[in-house]
């Protein structure tokens, strides 16, 4: 299979075309640049204009490749200027609002929602799935101007991934089976990732993968590259040299060293004492639109920290912010609504792919053998999920804007099939009832609380992060519906660290979260973590079924033997991961993935696809409009390209 994306202009826009805000002075020739067999007339942005004059950068045809990424606009030519704002609750959370806006990966969604290339130029890969060969972008530059090249692809592999003090631990995404590839540079521009055997789903991951760094600059602050590193990093307070090195090396929201080059939209400029971040356009940015202007058209960006997310909220209704979704819940759309002419914005509703917004995994390797043989009951399951009013929580929480359903995927996966959500649905409690007492599971003398078979009474705990609001009305609710059938379910918020702690040491009797990351293009980045134990993230929060993973994990060394039902499962999954996408195989081991988790309902979930409510200020142009699909399962804005929104009249 031979796949390779080249960028080709079949036609391009004549200099009359370019928007007149901003470019080269009316009386200069604006340079050229060529595009597969044509020439593209190149602008920028006065900002960046007048640096050139003033001899503090190169001109445009020395900043930016070759063959830069040509993108077309979602709307109209923008001109250039302004200056977008975001705000954020979590001075250490690099979230959507700014993060994924400003970074790229090899590949990128596009509106469309397929991986097209972006910092590459291209790829292609073996017809045995082994061997992946990248293209770089001829003449692209880091933000300080120093080419980007295979020698910064080099610096990552040799002296970041197989160094075992920067690296301990090898990175699934790039070692399938434990193996790491093997790195080979043809050139300055071209070099190939050499697997140990068939692998195709590593094209899932280009997406987020960035492998290369800033061999220029930080080689300085690595052992191999500098015999004086431990010094240096005494200088800087550091106990060590890998401390030294990774402070330099970060580029998201904790970033500190401004000097660190990036490839990204924006370039960190300076950071205050309230630790708000300031950040100005990349001068070597290698995106242009098709009339040949330098992308971004926004000049600044700023990351503004507020209190918390009632502040946030008011600060939205104020308009504080040129674009808010992330932090802003469904509760707050009749508000946002109502306050849009006030506040200067345009607040909508956008479909969304998550699978569910709250969703609970029983720890099926409890400690206590009475509560895991309960909690592996199938009719267990069935009972407490036909015990939940979710139309009543559609009503309460998402203002009847959401779906009733089990996490099983959205319905934009190529193997999803009608109805695989719906099992054990309904709001059936006399159903319920009867579950429970086919399990012998008795009521006390009182009728109050359901017995177990050790004759105490059924106490379930739910222990849940306290810094998700949401979470905990979910919970109250979950808690009410449950009183009809006899289960006793205690609600305990704790500090995210400790509830983490408590998941991966066994000792939950269920672990919660929202049910991202189930869709079918972020399953294949995700090993998938909702479909087989432990139903999320196993080495920082697993859901239920820790000791299955281990096993699972160890080759059996560790851990639990899991029932042969989970142990296919796993074999299932497997398989499918391995599986190119779109093949009759394929399709037929993700619809069997699919039914095995329908069927036994591990993971059980309450609400999806619920809309995400965004505000967009009314001066933006190019942004998504609403009813536009919005999820962080395709990278959030990521498929409108933020370098192309502009600020018009």
């Amino acid at each position: 299979m031979r796949m390779r994306w080249v960028v080709v202009m079949a036609a391009l826009a004549a200099v009359g075309m370019v928007v007149s805000a901003g470019g080269q002075p009316e009386d200069e020739p604006p340079p050229q640049a060529r595009i597969g067999e044509a020439q593209l007339a190149l602008t920028e942005s006065p900002l960046l204009t007048e640096m050139v004059s003033r001899g503090e950068l190169p001109p445009l045809e020395d900043r930016i490749p070759s063959d830069p990424q040509v993108i077309s606009v979602q709307g109209s030519l923008g001109g250039y200027g302004g200056r977008l704002r975001s705000l954020a609750p979590d001075p250490e959370g690099d979230y959507p609002e700014f993060g994924w806006l400003n970074t790229h990966g090899i590949a990128q969604y596009d509106e469309e929602f397929n991986l097209v290339p972006t910092v590459f130029s291209s790829w292609e890969m073996s017809g045995d799935y082994r061997v992946f060969t990248f293209f770089m972008r001829e003449g692209m530059k880091w933000s300080d101007g120093h080419p980007f090249t295979t020698r910064d692809v080099q610096f990552w592999y040799e002296d970041i991934i197989l160094n075992e003090e920067l690296t301990p631990t090898l990175p699934l995404a790039y070692a399938p089976g434990g193996t790491l590839f093997e790195l080979e540079i043809v050139d300055e521009y071209r070099f190939q990732m050499r697997f140990a055997g068939p692998y195709p789903r590593f094209i899932d991951f280009l997406h987020s993968a960035a492998v290369w760094a800033p061999y220029h600059h930080l080689r300085q602050f690595h052992t191999n590259h500098n015999d004086a590193v431990a010094d240096l990093a005494a200088d800087e307070g550091y106990d060590n040299w890998r401390d030294l090195f990774e402070a330099h090396a970060e580029t998201g929201v904790q970033q500190t060293d401004m000097d660190t080059p990036v490839v990204n939209t924006w370039v960190l400029e300076e950071v205050d004492s309230a630790g708000n971040r300031y950040y100005v356009r990349n001068p070597y940015f290698f995106k242009v639109d098709e009339a040949g202007r330098q992308l971004p058209y926004i000049d600044y960006f700023d990351r503004i920290l507020v209190e918390n997310n009632e502040v946030l909220n008011a600060r939205v209704i104020s308009g504080d912010t040129t674009h808010a979704s992330w932090f802003i819940t469904m509760a707050n759309y009749p508000l946002l609504k109502s306050e849009e002419v006030r506040g200067g914005y345009t607040a909508g509703l956008y479909p969304d792919a998550r699978a569910s917004e709250f969703g609970f995994v029983f720890n099926y390797t409890h400690q206590d053998p009475v509560l895991r043989e309960i909690f592996n009951d199938l009719r267990w399951r069935q009972a407490v999920s036909h015990a939940i009013n979710r139309e009543e929580m559609n009503e309460i929480q998402f203002l009847g804007q959401g779906i009733p359903r089990q996490p099983i995927m959205d319905p934009g996966a190529s193997f999803y099939g009608e109805g695989i959500d719906q099992y054990y649905v309904e709001y059936d409690v006399a159903l319920a009832n009867r579950l429970l007492d086919e399990m012998g599971l008795e009521w006390d003398s009182e009728g109050q609380w359901r017995l177990r078979p050790d004759g105490r009474p059924i106490r379930v705990n739910m222990e849940f992060w306290a810094g998700r609001g949401t979470w905990a009305q979910s919970g109250e609710l979950i808690k009410g519906y449950w009183e009809d059938i006899g289960v006793d379910l205690s609600l305990t918020p704790r500090e995210r660290g400790l509830y983490q702690s408590r998941l991966l040491a066994n000792e939950s009797d269920m672990g919660v979260w929202a049910i991202g990351g189930s869709s079918e293009a972020y399953s294949r980045q995700a090993d998938p973590i909702r479909y087989r134990p432990p139903w999320h993230w196993p080495l920082n929060t697993p859901l239920g079924g820790v000791r299955w993973w281990e096993w699972y994990e160890s080759g059996g060394d560790r851990g639990e033997e899991p029932p042969a039902e989970i142990q296919r499962l796993y074999s299932v999954v497997d398989q499918w991961l391995d599986e190119p996408r779109g093949t009759e195989r394929y399709l037929e081991l993700g619809r069997e993935m699919l039914q095995i988790n329908a069927e036994n309902a591990w993971l059980i979930g309450t609400i999806g696809l619920v809309p995400r409510v965004a505000v967009f200020d009314n001066r933006l142009r190019n942004t998504p409009a609403p009813g536009s699909l919005l999820s962080v399962e395709y990278g959030m804005y990521e498929p409108y390209r933020a370098e192309q929104w502009f600020f018009g009249e």
